[in-house]
């Protein structure tokens, strides 16, 4: 390798020097399209301000300008409002509006945001033009503290009602941990009253409609019909007790699951009314019997529920 000679070091320098002065010219020339100003002359404690930062760059450029991370003191960021990019002779044109407050108190307060810009070659930091704000103080600066007053304002201010949704949910599930904790420790006798509630309302519900039917004998256009109707009430509610097909039974097999002197004797008699129309005292007594039978049943099966252990 042969050493530099002292003009190839000068032309060396002097190339770098020439690169250095492109750069900054380039610097220079961003630094002078992209803009940042407040719109406002002065800022009050916790009194939103609007500052703008603009931006014009060339149309296969990309820019990114400031988002919530970046740091904004003395200010803190509101919001901010992104402008539809216009582009015009191969220039387009990029703002944002950034809403500010302030709580610092220095009579000048002093920001500038960078914009950058990326080509296709690497990603540029352009700084404008730093601006600033006048402090409005409401306190003046000869005042003495002595002779100042507070200002009153009692003018109520409606509030909307928001739910408050932990504690709903809070509410929930602590509702949810008592239903809990009691259906564990009182879970069985609970079922168990339930299901006697249910067995005596469809006892209830047997006997009024049976009852029924058994005064309407009293009416001779209507007496076989409801007589059958009663028979036909009285074997289904027996094949719920016993869990049986009563209503496919016939006379016999009815008399072999259900053990009662009485019994035979009464269905012989209804049947003997609704067969052969031969109605007579002995029909009311035996639909009597009937309902004697289911009753003496619902209390047997309501006293093997209680007993249950569910």
């Amino acid at each position: 390798m042969k050493p530099l000679s002292l003009q190839n070091i000068y032309c060396w320098k002097r190339g770098l020097s020439l690169v250095w002065i492109v750069l900054l010219t380039s610097t220079l020339v961003l630094g002078q399209q992209v803009k940042g100003r407040f719109m406002e002359d002065s800022i009050g404690i916790g009194i939103p301000v609007k500052y703008v930062l603009s931006c014009k760059h060339p149309e296969k450029y990309d820019v990114f300008f400031p988002d919530s991370t970046y740091n904004f003191a003395p200010f803190e960021l509101v919001k901010r409002e992104y402008t539809t990019t216009s582009t015009q002779n191969g220039i387009s044109s990029d703002s944002v509006i950034y809403t500010l407050i302030s709580f610092e108190v220095n009579p000048i307060q002093k920001l500038q945001l960078p914009v950058y810009i990326r080509s296709e070659q690497d990603c540029t930091k352009v700084m404008p033009y730093e601006d600033s704000i006048n402090f409005h103080s409401m306190i003046p600066s000869n005042a003495s503290l002595d002779t100042l007053q507070l200002k009153t304002d009692t003018l109520p201010i409606h509030l909307s009602q928001q739910a408050n949704f932990p504690l709903v949910l809070l509410v929930f599930l602590g509702v949810g941990a008592f239903s809990m904790l009691i259906f564990w420790l009182f879970g069985k006798p609970i079922k168990r009253q339930i299901k006697l509630f249910q067995f005596r309302r469809r006892f209830d519900e047997f006997q009024r409609v049976f009852q029924r039917l058994s005064k309407d004998t009293n009416e001779t256009n209507r007496r076989l019909e409801n007589v059958e109707k009663a028979l036909v009430l009285w074997k289904k509610y027996i094949e719920r007790l016993e869990e049986k097909p009563f209503t496919t039974f016939t006379t016999k097999e009815i008399l072999d699951n259900i053990k009662d002197a009485r019994l035979p004797e009464a269905l012989r008699e209804i049947d003997a009314t609704i067969y052969g129309g031969n109605f007579s005292i002995k029909t009311v007594s035996s639909l009597a019997i009937l309902q004697e039978l289911a009753e003496g049943l619902y209390r047997e099966h309501r006293q093997d529920l209680v007993d249950s252990p569910v």
